[in-house]
């Protein structure tokens, strides 16, 4: 699958080895910040544009921040392409 980080104009391969969204973020130097790689902190979130991801915990995110298609890049992996608005 394909990870498409529209704001970087990078486009990164995925597969389950690759670890969470994060993680395949971070490989290639596009996040730096630091995050709690739990889900709780939400300093990772990120605005999923399109596609599906699955994420094992979402106690980082408000209802404001689920209606708004936010997800948590440390506890996220895709189900299908995705882009993202990062």
């Amino acid at each position: 699958m394909k990870i498409e980080f529209k704001r970087s104009g990078k486009t990164l391969a995925w597969d389950r080895a690759s670890g969470s969204i994060l993680d395949v973020a971070e490989s290639q130097g596009l996040w730096t910040e630091p995050a709690c790689r739990t889900g709780a902190c939400g300093n990772c979130k990120m605005k999923l544009l399109s596609g599906r991801v699955r994420m094992d915990n979402e106690g980082g995110l408000s209802e404001e921040d689920k209606a708004e298609d936010m997800i948590l890049a440390c506890v996220a992996a895709p189900e299908t392409d995705v882009a993202l608005d990062a």
